[in-house]
């Protein structure tokens, strides 16, 4: 079920480039606004995330190449065709924000846990 809500693309360039729900927002926010430089701060409070958790994420990122840090600011650093991406990953997040998140999630786990658990019936 979430493989079928979450394009193979998409699904694929999450499990090459993200690790945390924190780096897809900080990575989201930073693609909506590539005029801004974004220090740890301002990208923590946005996100609603703490300053280490928030740094550990935006490093993470320029070490995949998706973002670029000058000084204490970072910035989008990303190919014409990895921007379409991250663009496609944003709208498959808004509509689409368990199943994106199971896939991270799995990464660790080694499975999307929310589609693992719908084909079980409930207890009462």
């Amino acid at each position: 079920m979430t493989q079928q809500c979450v394009p193979r693309d998409i699904r694929d360039f999450i499990l090459k480039n993200i690790a945390t729900v924190a780096q897809i927002e900080a990575l989201l926010l930073i693609w909506s606004n590539q005029e801004k430089c974004w220090s740890v701060s301002k990208v923590a409070t946005r996100i609603y995330a703490g300053e280490a958790e928030t740094a550990k994420a935006l490093e993470g990122l320029c070490a995949k190449g998706l973002l670029v840090r000058n000084d204490d600011a970072f910035g989008l650093n990303a190919s014409e065709g990895t921007v379409e991406m991250i663009g496609r990953l944003k709208q498959a997040y808004a509509r689409h924000l368990i199943p994106v998140t199971d896939v991270i999630h799995g990464k660790s786990r080694g499975s999307c846990p929310t589609a693992r658990l719908r084909g079980r019936p409930r207890d009462r």
